[in-house]
């Protein structure tokens, strides 16, 4: 009994969730464009982990130097002895006491923990589950639970790239203030002429001579307006009022008429078909991965869309199309059907039908929880 899939419909945190919760034994291969992964469950737990492209020796030893607990000297003595004697190298590093059993294991569940974590990064590849009664592992390896690797792996995540900084342009620096000129000294105006106006003296009958400023003829003055406080007819809060609900209308619009605003013009009406088609295209294709994807995890498609939004599967707005449309669902045992209706009933040519086929497969025995076995399990070594 096995189940496969594709990597790009479910992720894998979701398939490694799927077999804790049914507590299997068996074998999870995943294999991407660069490697190939196999993952070993005892009763839904983790307890080994190898790669095709890095022995299980070679990932230890790498450990074994990075958390110093062997020099490289020792290493390299020890891996001398390894290829001339044979056996298993981890073996002889505990028989010649150059580590403790007990840094051995640590050792190896950390370096489980390194492969894995790289591993849930792919985002494509394909993985499958041979399901079995028993699997290899080694003796006293402390086994790892799902949800202990999965938040491992968020803290120890890799930060964010920071953000490129921006480049500033240079602006020019305001001119320097002008030295204000001194007012000159009383011989400075007597020796220049001074450019203000001139007085000259003008006789006058029976008075002393008066001095009167030579100006230009004043312009005539213009009729002061004064501004008058005119009350509108309409209060103020209608106006903003009547903005409010003119703000409310437009954004119903570009919502229910998106398609109609970017191509308004009569003879772009195949146009804008080919756009509803391709976005309602779009939205079945994620009612498709968020109803499989409840598949995965419960063994049957969900009764009705909005289990799948109170999932956190999907949102409440895709439950209708672009086009305004409510969605019919229909489940089936492994398929299910999407029609849009308007007025009540299916519009012609716009419903589909998915089932669970082509990169997918399900055995329905994998939903069959075992009882709890009392016999201790069969360990095999290399």
């Amino acid at each position: 009994m096995a189940v496969e899939g594709t990597l790009d419909l479910f992720k894998l945190p979701e398939i490694l969730q799927l077999i804790s919760q049914q507590r299997k034994t068996g074998i999870l291969t995943v294999q991407g464009q660069q490697d190939i992964v196999a993952i070993s469950f005892l009763n839904g737990r983790i307890v080994a982990a190898d790669a095709l492209n890095q022995t299980l020796e070679e990932g230890l030893s790498q450990i074994l130097l990075k958390e110093g607990m062997i020099g490289a000297a020792d290493l390299g003595r020890a891996s001398a002895e390894h290829q001339s004697a044979g056996g298993r190298l981890i073996d002889l590093l505990v028989e010649r006491r150059y580590i403790e059993r007990s840094q051995l294991l640590a050792a190896l569940r950390l370096q489980t923990f390194r492969l894995l974590e790289l591993l849930l990064r792919w985002n494509q590849g394909d993985f499958k589950f041979y399901s079995g009664d028993e699997v290899s592992y080694e003796d006293g390896f402390v086994p790892i639970a799902v949800e202990e690797l999965l938040i491992h792996a968020v803290q120890n995540a890799p930060p964010p790239e920071p953000a490129r900084p921006t480049m500033l342009r240079p602006v020019p620096a305001s001119p320097p203030p002008q030295p204000a000129v001194a007012a000159p000294g009383p011989e400075a105006r007597a020796a220049a002429p001074s450019p203000r106006l001139v007085a000259v003296a003008k006789p006058a009958p029976a008075a002393a001579p008066v001095m009167v400023a030579a100006e230009a003829p004043a312009a005539p003055r213009k009729a002061k307006l004064e501004p008058r406080l005119v009350t509108s007819a309409v209060p103020a809060w209608m106006g903003r009022v009547l903005a409010v609900l003119l703000a409310v209308l437009m954004v119903t619009v570009l919502l229910s008429a998106a398609n109609v605003l970017m191509l308004p013009f009569p003879w772009q009406d195949r146009e804008r078909e080919g756009l509803a088609r391709d976005q309602r295209a779009a939205l079945y294709l994620k009612i498709d991965q968020a109803a499989k994807t409840w598949f995965l995890l419960k063994g049957t498609f969900p009764d009705h869309l909005q289990d799948l939004v109170a999932a956190g599967l999907l949102s409440a707005d895709d439950l209708t199309d672009s086009e305004g449309h409510r969605l019919l669902y229909r489940p089936s045992e492994e398929s299910y059907t999407l029609d849009p209706l308007e007025g009540g009933k299916a519009v012609p040519g716009a419903g589909a039908t998915e089932a669970i086929t082509g990169n997918f497969l399900l055995d329905p025995e994998f939903l069959n929880v075992p009882p709890e076995a009392t016999v201790q399990p069969l360990v095999l070594l290399d």
